[in-house]
């Protein structure tokens, strides 16, 4: 590695978007990424559904590229290399290996890690979550002793998991400590619609409910709920978040909030150091979604090869495609609204599997939820970004 090498922690969507770009720009600077995963970049999204079918990893699109692209991009993968200190007086990276290494530039995409409340679940048998593709293969692995499974977490990764698992005959419980699931990307009203849909296919849900411990000593065998009742499962998957890796960050003076601060070009408190996609901060949002991850990879990429970028926020969706339904949401729902500043306009049938919310403020359209048929969504998110007026889009 060169002193004017740009170096890349983490290849997920925001570190190897970071590289594409970079090679986009300029062939002759050297480009060396470092992620602690042994396995080529992949398309992390595609987990929940690789627990319950293994054959996922055989798709086309699964590994984010060829192993020949890195070759042909002259970009140096270097797999099982966990990056514990950096150094930016000395401009250097070290190894838990205790190698050092110097950088030109650097970027951040070391990602999130699984939020754990129980300290208890670490490391015990039967307890998983699903982050890493070694992750989801050992849940696959579980899964094929065909037990009772408890999902911690009703959101859109939790819900997947349980549609995966359920689709293998396996009986599933999703335990949602808010009051209904989605809160964030479903008004009520959808959120009881969604669970309806969720009920009829078996798996149990329980909303405000949480846990208190798991049950079992060194493997898990169940949970012990605040109510006192205990669930008796064989598998046990924490969906309830992610936290975003900032030690390192941390531990070499960055400005970090909940993630690493950062301005519209991506860059953090010290020059040279750039920060993207789960670990990044940006106007006080820390957005741990795949499409801004790549995008902000792009932006960090493009300025830390020398081609100004900037990075603008914008309205991203939530995708959920289980339990033989689609959800789309996006934008604002009106909840601390108070009654008439807004208005909604709703249409279709839920039980018809075609069913649509539109929220207007001013008249103008600002969230949207679909369910079942979502053929209009590109059309109306649109719409959002443009404000187009209630009368524009209802007849």
């Amino acid at each position: 590695m060169s002193s004017d090498s740009i170096v890349i922690i983490g290849a997920s969507a925001a570190g190897i978007s970071a590289a594409r770009e970079i090679r986009s720009i300029s062939n002759a600077v050297p480009v060396e990424v470092y992620t602690e995963e042994t396995h080529m970049p992949y398309y992390r999204p595609f987990l929940t559904e690789y627990i319950g079918d293994e054959a996922v990893e055989k798709k086309s699109n699964f590994y984010l590229n060829p192993e020949k692209w890195y070759e042909e991009k002259k970009i140096s993968l270097n797999l099982g290399e966990k990056i514990v200190a950096i150094d930016p007086p000395a401009k250097t990276i070290e190894t838990a290996g205790g190698k050092k290494h110097p950088y030109g530039k650097l970027i951040l995409a070391n990602g999130s890690s699984p939020f754990i409340p129980l300290q208890e679940a670490i490391g015990k048998k039967n307890v998983y979550s699903v982050r890493t593709l070694g992750d989801a293969r050992a849940v696959h692995e579980r899964a094929k002793a065909n037990v009772p499974a408890i999902v911690i977490g009703g959101g859109l990764l939790g819900l997947e998991a349980a549609y995966s698992l359920s689709r293998n005959g396996i009986p599933v419980t999703v335990i949602e400590v808010g009051d209904r699931i989605l809160p964030r990307q479903l008004d009520a009203e959808c959120s009881a619609i969604l669970q309806k849909i969720i009920s009829g296919t078996g798996v149990r849900l329980l909303t405000g409910t949480s846990v208190e411990s798991l049950t079992g000593s060194d493997a898990a065998t169940g949970v012990k709920l605040a109510s006192g009742e205990e669930l008796a499962a064989g598998m046990i998957i924490f969906s309830i978040g992610v936290r975003p890796n900032v030690d390192l960050a941390k531990g070499c003076g960055l400005q970090v909030n909940r993630a690493v601060v950062v301005n519209e070009r991506m860059e953090t408190s010290l020059p040279g150091i750039y920060a993207c996609g789960d670990v990044a901060e940006f106007n006080g949002k820390n957005i741990a979604l795949w499409m801004p991850a790549m995008k902000q990879g792009k932006v960090a990429g493009s300025n830390a090869a020398g081609k100004e970028a900037v990075f603008a926020d914008e309205v991203y969706p939530a995708i959920l495609n289980s339990f033989g339904t689609m959800i789309y949401s996006v934008g604002d729902f009106c909840h601390e609204r108070k009654e008439g500043e807004y208005r909604v306009h709703a249409a279709g049938d839920a039980g018809k599997n075609s069913f649509k919310k539109l929220y207007f403020v001013n008249d103008r359209i600002v969230g949207l939820i679909l369910i079942g048929d979502i053929s209009e969504s590109q059309k109306l998110t649109m719409a959002i970004k443009s404000g187009a007026a209630y009368r524009d889009l209802v007849q």
